[in-house]
């Protein structure tokens, strides 16, 4: 995926108010640590948020892979740290909304 940069218009405060949005989920359990906020679901780690204006999410790599070119063409999304992982910019209440329903695609294949 291609790297994409915007050097204006990030907002911390879209990432945090998607963390106490997904805080009510009641498929996540949220915990808090010196670097991020993380969510997990069915014992596993499916989002990271280290306080800035992204979010990493394990999509994995099967669906990263299959949605290659949309994940890319959003210009939201870069790959993660680690395999399975992406990052995704939200800057916005587009990013937002967007971020919220890569989580719910991330919530049902990480439960399989």
């Amino acid at each position: 995926m291609a790297v994409h940069s915007r050097a204006h218009g990030r907002s911390a405060g879209c990432v945090a108010d998607v963390a106490v949005e997904l805080a009510r989920w009641p498929d996540l359990v949220v915990s808090h640590t010196r670097k991020a906020i993380r969510f997990r679901t069915a014992g596993r780690e499916i989002i990271r948020m280290p306080g800035d204006h992204t979010a990493e999410l394990r999509l994995t790599a099967p669906v990263i892979h299959r949605w290659a070119r949309v994940l890319a063409d959003s210009h939201r999304v870069t790959a993660g740290h680690n395999v399975g992982w992406i990052t995704v910019e939200i800057d916005d209440r587009a990013g937002a909304e967007m971020f919220l329903s890569l989580v719910s695609v991330a919530l049902k294949v990480n439960q399989d």
